[in-house]
């Protein structure tokens, strides 16, 4: 065995397929070669994230080596877009020849890899879809992953390209069938029976969660039920562990130039040919690709517009307006309205997905209660939920992004409008949880226990206990909800004027008056903003608030005050993958998001990096710089890492946020809709074409 391993790992002679032709101009393949693939620490950084349309999604790293707790094969939308359960963890492959047996899977085991068949992979593309290369003696298998639009289903298929003989495949699934935040524990409540029929495998483990059902063309299916225990995932801390449960295995014989697959769904009844299933992706990706325009001919803009797809989600694949959210990220954010409105203007109006962008006012519109949009929606039934003070405002933002981008004032007019003035006649008289505006114009939030703001992050609370306190206090008169207040009534009166409303006018005043006490309140005697100011006292804290201020498209401040913030962001805040959100000069400043819960939710706004703030950045820089070479020149210079980073972490996207401290460390979540978003927007602002 050990001298056959050795001719395995040595052999070199098998050629691999030629990269795909893919469908959107300036495109490129993202491919990780043997230097990355069998190198585990690399490999293991490096994950990978496909979705559904619906809200479910499959993710890993590019050895198949889960890491979180989110990762798998299968994590179905049950409530779509909510309601996720992972069904379908990973699989086990086994390569079976004469002379012996080479396990193809990577799982850590208490700190122990094994098996170790990252050895065996030679090269990984996440395009057009994930797909592995094995190469074992003069053996190349080829391993696709995809899932199917519009279904809760993930289709693994395998191809052999060269082999001395016939090759024996051995599948084992590994499934976990529970709530994707959950961790599964051997236990005997499980239901360990199957029920077969031709090419379909069904497993029901558990009451009140839908069953995993597999479709295959396999030639045995061998029933041997047992647990796999003590994965380890270190992205989720130390000595979080897992045990998963197989029914049984799937044995393939392939010849050269044969493909098998499974289909692993939670309820559809269908084939398990893999040509027929590629064929179908193939083509929802063609019409994804003709609907899409880069905002620029470079490939950080092609990625990124190609991306953009994944966050989008529809309650039926028909995409009725009512029917589509945006995700605020993957693996564990549900639709974010705050998110999904800053994201929306990268994500669907740079990229030309005007009928999604439509799609998405509109669905977070007839959520309006009390002049409030839901800040996000439940995880268990998808119910709204609207503690935000800053959510509503950004709507308007988005909505003149839209206008900005498309001139249609008939959909504003039909569909937007009464949603924009309720909003508005709340603010005014003051709606839930403390929001109100003061007789200054400025808006106050009274309610001094609960974050309204963006930095929301509380200290974890102890189970079936109340959440706990605010991390990052924003009560009083925070600096960005009155600056997106005043840019409210500023897009309010310009759109009025064209729609001919009579309280146009009025809203130019009260626009004055809130312009005049920004600045009498709101700047310090450095000429920069305060973050925030209460009854006892304004707060100096350098935090990017006051970028935000600056870089709205109606900022209430001059140029040289813009200027003053540009500078003070620059020496302070600004590395090369985003903005911190406080200066490193801060007592209370945490340069690195790692530790427990407590430690992360310390460190989550209080210097950790976010890229999403590059858009405000670039918008304030091409505001009060002026657009010029040497503006440009900056922005594309401040966005050039990014080109790294979408080969670095989770791949052909960008994460949450980063670390504070260099080497600025992806941390949060793997992929964001706001980082993705505001990107894109930052490139077509900064008419940047060369990246």
């Amino acid at each position: 065995m050990d001298e056959l391993r050795r001719t395995a790992e040595s052999e070199q002679s098998v050629a691999l397929p030629p990269l795909p032709a893919l469908p959107l101009a300036g495109l490129r393949p993202i491919v990780c070669g043997p230097d990355v693939c069998q190198d585990l620490e690399k490999a293991v950084s490096r994950e990978w994230v496909i979705t559904n349309q619906l809200g479910g999604y499959a993710s890993s790293t590019i050895l198949g080596l889960n890491t979180r707790r989110y990762h798998g094969l299968l994590v179905a939308a049950t409530q779509p877009p909510v309601g996720r359960v992972l069904v379908l963890s990973k699989v086990e492959e086994t390569v079976v020849v004469a002379g012996g047996r080479f396990e193809l899977s990577t799982n850590r085991y208490g700190g122990v890899i094994h098996p170790e068949g990252y050895r065996y992979l030679v090269q990984f593309r996440l395009d057009p879809w994930p797909t592995f290369f094995f190469r074992i003696g003069e053996i190349l298998l080829e391993k696709s992953v995809f899932m199917l639009p519009g279904e809760n289903a993930t289709v693994i298929g395998y191809t052999l390209h060269s082999a001395g003989g016939p090759v024996e495949l051995t599948i084992r699934p590994l499934v976990a069938a529970r709530d994707f935040r959950d961790l599964s524990k051997e236990n005997t409540g499980l239901r360990a029976g199957i029920e077969q029929s031709a090419g379909m495998v069904t497993v029901r483990p558990y009451e009140g969660l839908p069953p995993l059902m597999i479709h295959h063309n396999a030639e045995m299916v061998e029933s041997s039920a047992c647990w796999y225990n003590n994965f380890e995932y270190p992205q989720d801390g130390n000595k979080v562990r897992e045990d998963l449960w197989s029914f049984g295995t799937l044995r393939y014989l392939l010849k050269v130039g044969e493909s098998c697959a499974l289909v692993a769904s939670i309820g559809r009844r269908g084939t398990g040919d893999l040509v027929f299933h590629r064929r179908r992706v193939e083509n929802t990706q063609a019409v994804v690709a003709q609907t899409t325009v880069a905002p620029g001919p470079g490939r950080l803009a092609a990625r990124l517009s190609w991306t953009a797809e994944t966050f989008f989600a529809h309650h039926s694949i028909s995409r009725q307006p009512s029917d589509t959210y945006l995700l605020a990220g993957f693996p564990w954010f549900t639709p974010w309205g705050r998110d999904s409105l800053i994201a929306l203007p990268g994500l669907a109006l740079t990229t030309g997905r005007f009928e999604l962008a439509r799609s998405v006012l509109q669905t977070l519109a007839s959520q309006i209660k009390g002049g409030l949009i839901p800040v996000r929606f439940s995880e268990a039934d998808g119910s709204p939920e609207y503690d935000s003070a800053d959510t509503s405002l950004w709507f308007f933002w988005a909505v003149w992004h839209y206008w900005k981008a498309t001139r249609d004032l008939k959909f504003i007019s039909k569909k937007l409008l009464d949603p924009l003035q309720e909003i508005l006649e709340n603010y005014l008289e003051g709606t839930n949880f403390g929001i109100s505006m003061d007789e200054d114009g400025l808006i106050r939030l009274s309610d001094e226990e609960m974050p309204l703001t963006w930095m929301d992050a509380r200290e974890p609370s102890v189970e079936g206990d109340l959440p706990g306190a605010a991390i990052t206090p924003r009560s009083g008169k925070p600096v960005e909800v009155s600056a997106l207040w005043y840019c409210t009534l500023m897009i309010m009166a310009t759109l009025g004027e064209r729609l001919g409303l009579k309280r146009s006018n009025a809203y130019t005043r009260l626009a004055r008056l809130v312009r005049q006490n920004f600045v009498g309140t709101f700047i310090s005697p450095k000429g920069l903003l305060y973050d925030r100011v209460t009854d006892s006292g304004p707060d100096s804290a350098i935090r990017p608030n006051m970028l935000i201020a600056a870089g709205l498209p109606f900022s209430p401040l001059s140029r040289a005050q813009g200027l003053a913030i540009l500078a003070a962001v620059e020496k302070s805040l600004l590395t090369p993958v985003g903005i911190r959100t406080l200066s490193p000069d801060h007592p209370n400043y945490r340069g690195r998001y790692e530790g427990d819960l407590m430690a992360k939710a310390r460190a989550y706004h209080q210097g950790t990096v976010w890229t999403w703030l590059l858009g405000p950045y670039v918008s304030a820089a091409c505001k009060f710089r002026g657009l010029t070479r040497a503006t440009q020149a900056g922005v594309s210079a401040q966005l050039m890492p990014f080109l790294a980073h979408l080969e670095e972490g989770c791949l052909g996207t960008v994460t949450e946020l980063f670390d504070g401290d260099p080497p600025h460390a992806p941390r949060g979540g793997n992929s964001q809709a706001w980082s993705v978003g505001e990107l894109l927007r930052a490139i077509r602002e900064a008419r940047i074409g060369g990246l």
